[in-house]
């Protein structure tokens, strides 16, 4: 006997259900009438290609998803599976019915065009039972889990993705000794502990949540690709190493805290040597990335060949953010000029420091799933332009902060005075600054629609959050 609650549940779902399997069954009539469904208001966004249409539930979706959840609360009884069953297998044999003979498939372009195994089941599996009508396999359930889960997963705001993986990644991060414990060496451990302060200090982790949010898309697992995650934080820790070594951007403060080369940890070395495990500790980190990005992503079942290629974009980043470092020594030393006409330097200055170590981890996974091919290499350069916009976003943001930011930025404000530092407001002024960073922001945004149609709000997200940010 159903409880109170479940009876009220049913009674409120079943006439949802029924509209639903209306406006799916009437979606080629009603098109004709031009009549405004849930269905046919989707329909004509898809097909006008409206960025909002992203954001949007997906009305059939939601008729597949109402169904499993009514089949799931019925303890999977047999029963009502077959109810289920036969009202999917009839809405869907109406769409092909009421139409010409591309009618069902025109459909499935329109609401299955991100979910390939949805699509193919119905094309290729359920279709062929619309003339007898019969209960779907378990496998359409199985279809419709994984196809939610999915959708779920890459339509999900940032804040929920960070709650959700932001863990996972810090305890992934934390780096032991390489020698087992029979062979105790202390200057290990003074090594170790000085990567775990820089890496562990704090940070926003965009780069490693900007990699899992690129991977979702392709359906990479976290768990297989975590070792690449972990290897590129760590490549960019030790960047920041050097960034704020004395000969460098010589700053003392890094995430709020003493940079590395300032720090005593637990008084375990005089302050004389501080400078000194900072720069082994930051090549330290580079020897430990290579190694675990090798190995982890082989034993993880990527292919050797993709994961070499993995591994030669990796040198190339190294060399360039090393380019870019020089670039940005020689503006502050020397200068790049006071005008507009040097903002393409500027630029390329962010591009080089900032923006491929962005690259970097979104096109990884890529490389990763996809053979080398023409398409592969149009999707790569797609990527590479939005990933040089975003290391721009990145440093006028930064930039802006160095002005504006006060002491929530958590390293020391107007260093870039102090140094002479050629900035973007140095350059456009504040105000200009401000203007040229929406101007930006816009193209890029556009960007990431023309990479990934579907499923990356939250790419967006994070976009909007370098531009925004307060530290």
């Amino acid at each position: 006997m159903s409880s109170a609650r479940e009876e009220s549940e049913r009674l409120w779902i079943m006439p949802f259900l029924g509209q639903l399997t209306d406006d799916c069954r009437d979606f080629n009539d009603d098109i004709k009438s031009k009549s405004v469904t849930p269905f046919t208001y989707y329909a004509s966004l898809v097909k006008r290609k409206e960025p909002i249409a992203n954001r949007l539930l997906n009305p059939f979706y939601t008729f597949l998803n109402v169904c499993s959840n009514i089949y799931l609360s019925s303890n999977r009884d047999s029963q009502t599976g077959a109810f289920l069953g036969r009202r999917i297998a009839r809405t869907l044999r109406s769409v092909e019915v009421t139409g010409d003979e591309t009618s069902f498939l025109q459909f499935l372009n329109i609401f299955c065009m991100d979910n390939r195994v949805l699509y193919d089941y119905c094309w290729n599996k359920l279709r062929k039972q619309f003339s007898v009508v019969t209960d779907p396999e378990k496998t359409f359930f199985r279809a419709l889990d994984a196809s939610s889960i999915k959708y779920a997963r890459i339509n999900r705001k940032l804040e929920t993705y960070v709650c959700e993986n932001l863990v996972k990644i810090e305890d992934a991060l934390n780096i032991l000794p390489l020698h087992s414990q029979d062979e105790t060496i202390f200057e290990e451990e003074l090594l170790v502990s000085a990567m775990n302060y820089s890496v562990k200090v704090g940070g926003k982790r965009l780069r490693p949540l900007l990699m899992l949010m690129v991977a979702d898309l392709y359906d990479i697992e976290m768990t297989r690709i975590l070792p690449l995650v972990c290897g590129i934080e760590y490549l960019h820790t030790s960047s920041l190493i050097f960034d704020d070594l004395p000969a460098q951007d010589n700053s003392d403060l890094r995430r709020g805290q003493p940079s590395l080369h300032k720090t005593i940890i637990n008084g375990d070395i005089p302050y004389n040597l501080c400078e000194g495990r900072a720069q082994l500790a930051a090549v330290d980190l580079i020897a430990i990335s290579m190694g675990l990005i090798n190995h982890g992503l082989v034993r993880n079942g990527f292919s050797p060949e993709y994961v070499n290629r993995v591994v030669d974009e990796i040198s190339l980043l190294m060399h360039d953010l090393c380019i870019g470092q020089m670039m940005d020594l020689r503006a502050a030393r020397i200068g790049i000029g006071e005008d507009n006409r040097e903002l393409d330097k500027l630029d390329r200055i962010a591009w080089f420091k900032t923006g491929k170590t962005i690259e970097v981890v979104m096109i990884m996974p890529v490389i990763l799933v996809k053979p080398p091919s023409n398409e592969q290499t149009n999707e790569l350069s797609r990527i590479r332009e939005l990933s040089r916009l975003m290391g721009i976003l990145f440093q006028m943001r930064d930039d802006l902060l160095d002005v504006e930011g006060g002491d929530a930025i958590g390293k020391p404000t107007a260093l870039d005075v102090k140094n002479n530092t050629v900035t973007y407001v140095s350059l456009l002024g504040v105000d200009g600054t401000r203007h040229r960073l929406q101007q930006l922001l816009t193209q890029a945004l556009q960007l990431v629609d023309d990479c990934w149609p579907t499923g990356s709000e939250t790419i967006k997200d994070v976009i909007k959050y370098v531009v925004n940010r307060k530290t």
